[in-house]
């Protein structure tokens, strides 16, 4: 069949232009399509589970004795170790989609089927911004409280605090583009294809996507769910009023590193890594930043006239991505 053709417009016609959750909702969906992507992507996750495990247990025979809590959580070498595997999810994504949906892995990042770098980076200003403020307003009042905000006690020479700070303003990107192309990304596109609906599909996807971005975080208390799980809600309102990943990817990394700098200067990176409670306040002042941010990269984008809806992969010959009412 070539581009173009009436088979190929009627098929255009039929699934129309659909926001980002939907993106895998086309002429090759099938119910049992997104069950085949998470059993690739669970058995991923188990591979890389297990090679973290083989990582430490060559560490401690090398070393001869146990690793420490620090050096399990916040040395250099842990700290990149762990970033480069929720890196890998950027990969293992790609293959849930390929494999699962046997669509193209390019369409997991936007529904102009590429990385768009322009936005990446100005969409990035704002969460920077509101990031700053709340975290650095959030450190004012523990310090004024007689607190120490970011934590203290780790004990590291000059030469390792340099390295962790370069593993983080390095990584950390990275990281947080892993974690969104999973979370947000083949696990959002995945749900939302079940779904008839764009509306319903688009929020079934983001309150389940962002459950599990909380529960992945391990042990935490009902605060620091709530935290991670209103990241997450943000991340999927990003993802579909923009039309791709870029802006929860930025909006991420910037978070991450702004809190990590400070802790590692500090001291306090373990205890921070460690931590698995929250307070109410932080919850609050949180929810408050991330709608300024969702609010405000919404309206960027719709200013800007960026693309956020497309016809599913296999019938992108005929329209590929259009404009829509953002």
């Amino acid at each position: 069949m070539t581009a173009g053709s009436v088979d190929d417009a009627d098929l255009a016609v039929r699934w129309g232009p659909r926001p980002y959750p939907q993106l895998l909702r086309g002429p090759r969906h099938r119910w049992w399509r997104p069950l085949v992507g998470a059993a690739v992507a669970v058995a991923g996750v188990g591979v890389l589970i297990a090679l973290i495990g083989v990582a430490y247990a060559v560490a401690e025979v090398v070393l001869g004795r146990p690793l420490t809590d620090e050096e399990l959580l916040a040395s250099p070498v842990a700290f990149l170790a762990n970033n480069l595997v929720l890196a890998a999810l950027i990969p293992l994504s790609w293959a849930a989609v390929r494999l699962g949906h046997g669509i193209g892995p390019r369409w997991v990042v936007s529904v102009m089927g590429r990385l768009r770098w322009r936005w990446l980076f100005v969409s990035g200003l704002l969460p920077a911004v509101v990031v700053l403020v709340t975290v650095g307003g959030l450190g004012l009042l523990s310090a004024a409280a007689g607190e120490e905000p970011f934590g203290s006690g780790d004990q590291r020479r000059t030469g390792a605090v340099v390295a962790l700070l370069v593993v983080v303003v390095l990584t950390t990107p990275l990281q947080a583009a892993g974690e969104e192309y999973f979370f947000r990304g083949w696990m959002s596109q995945a749900i939302g294809s079940w779904f008839r609906r764009p509306g319903v599909g688009a929020v079934v996807a983001a309150l389940v996507s962002a459950t599990a971005f909380a529960y992945a975080h391990g042990d935490q208390d009902p605060w620091l769910y709530a935290d991670r799980f209103l990241f997450g809600l943000t991340a999927s309102y990003l993802a579909w009023r923009t039309g791709g990943l870029e802006t929860g990817i930025a909006f991420h990394a910037v978070n991450n590193i702004v809190v990590f700098v400070p802790t590692v200067l500090a001291g306090g990176l373990s205890e921070s890594l460690g931590t698995t409670s929250a307070s109410p306040l932080l919850v609050v002042v949180d929810a408050v930043g991330f709608a300024v941010i969702a609010l405000g990269a919404a309206r960027m984008a719709r200013r800007r006239g960026l693309v956020r809806l497309s016809v599913p992969p296999r019938v992108e010959s005929s329209l590929g991505a259009v404009n829509g009412p953002v």
